[in-house]
């Protein structure tokens, strides 16, 4: 998925490229190292904890995003971008409703 991602991404930002520069090495060193840990802690806790519990917890990231665009570049989302994201989370919290309705109705 790591490897499609990059290509696809590499694709869409080949035409508006610019070199980065030494001077901003270390703020992707920074990000490099919070993404890392980042990425531990999600394993970690899906590992340790039921995903229909953690799952809702996922949606944040929405608001972390919006809040972050924000603060940093003082833009809203579009209409699109909200409709996008509400057919996401209500199909997510139907997803997750389902599947704890089917543990209910199921044996072990």
């Amino acid at each position: 998925m790591l490897a499609m991602l990059s290509l696809f991404a590499t694709v869409l930002a080949w035409p508006h490229w610019v070199t980065l520069r030494a001077e901003h090495a270390w703020l992707f060193g920074v990000l490099a190292i919070t993404g890392a840990i980042g990425q531990w802690g999600l394993t970690h806790a899906f590992r340790h904890t039921p995903a229909s519990l953690l799952a809702p917890l996922e949606y944040t990231a929405l608001v972390w995003g919006l809040g972050l665009d924000w603060l940093l570049w003082n833009t809203l989302p579009d209409r699109s971008m909200l409709l996008g994201a509400a057919v996401i989370i209500v199909a997510g919290l139907y997803l997750l409703r389902r599947e704890r309705v089917s543990e209910v109705i199921t044996p072990p």
